[in-house]
């Protein structure tokens, strides 16, 4: 699992789902700040949507990536040779790969909250001065190098003392995300904000376990059209999941409603994961995949 965990994390793929999440968390409320509408809900809206579709993107094409490598590859035929079976090889690249899913999304979440905090703090000082205070600019500050200067250390690392650049690059990325938390940290919006943010966990258990089962039956192509087609399907359900507006006037999620969503992903994602652990089971490796 934990080798899985570390492929996907040194994927370039997954590097650029990352990097292109946080920006979009960071940079969306940046760029319209002030002009339409609250700042803090904006802030609120860009960082929930960017872990909603990062992630789905990163639990979809990193995990058909990496199932489909090791097929492909042999490396698979290699594993099953060693008293592996090839349903515990289907479960441990699947926790393997939500593993790696999970550092994406304490990422994404964590830079979102900066930003909300920030946007929280300078809409505070703004109704008290009526002017906008630079504390706004460093949390701003803070979210962005959480996303540019992780690379720029990794590639030194990787010249002269090296790591591994992509590996590297994602551990700082989630270290200095997490960091930029403790810039006035406001435990009342962190309370509120990341059960949130947890929600969107859910639906990409699903879509990994799916993606993970599609790849057991299919080659990477067949197996990412399926996942669109799922996802299609899906999508009128998915307001369900993300919810930025229960945080608006200091409200809050409700226990009974992650609850709820909780029992009704669950069922979805465990049945994905026994369909693809048995349908490996039943192929030929060879032949049939």
């Amino acid at each position: 699992m934990s080798a899985t965990a570390l492929e996907v994390l040194s994927e370039p793929l997954a590097l650029l789902v990352t990097m292109s999440s946080m920006a979009l968390a960071a940079l969306t409320p940046a760029l319209h700040y002030h002009q339409f509408g609250d700042p803090s809900r904006m802030a609120r809206d860009a960082g929930l949507s960017a872990l909603l579709v990062g992630g789905l993107a990163y639990s979809v094409f990193c995990t058909v990536r990496t199932f489909r490598r090791e097929v492909e590859s042999g490396t698979m035929q290699m594993a099953l040779s060693h008293s592996v079976s090839r349903r515990m090889f289907f479960f441990a690249k699947l926790c393997g790969s939500y593993a790696a899913y999970l550092v994406f999304a304490v990422t994404l979440a964590s830079v979102s909250l900066t930003v909300v905090n920030g946007a929280e703090i300078g809409g505070a000082l703004m109704r008290r001065g009526g002017e906008i205070r630079p504390i706004w600019g460093v949390s701003f500050a803070l979210a962005v190098s959480a996303a540019v200067v992780p690379p720029v250390l990794a590639a030194i690392l990787n010249r002269f003392a090296g790591f591994r650049f992509t590996i590297t690059a994602n551990a700082l990325m989630a270290a200095l995300s997490v960091a930029g938390i403790a810039y006035r940290f406001d435990a009342r919006l962190a309370a509120r904000f990341l059960p949130v943010a947890a929600m969107l966990l859910l639906p990409a258990a699903v879509f990994a376990a799916a993606s993970a089962a599609f790849a057991a039956r299919w080659r990477a192509n067949a197996a990412l059209s399926a996942a669109g087609l799922l996802f299609a399907a899906a999508l009128p359900l998915m307001g369900n999941y993300c919810l930025p507006d229960v945080l608006y006037k200091g409200g809050s999620l409700p226990a009974w409603h992650f609850a709820l969503a909780l029992v009704a992903t669950a069922p979805l994602a465990a049945g994905f994961a026994v369909l693809g652990a048995e349908t490996l089971e039943r192929r030929d490796v060879e032949g049939g995949l």
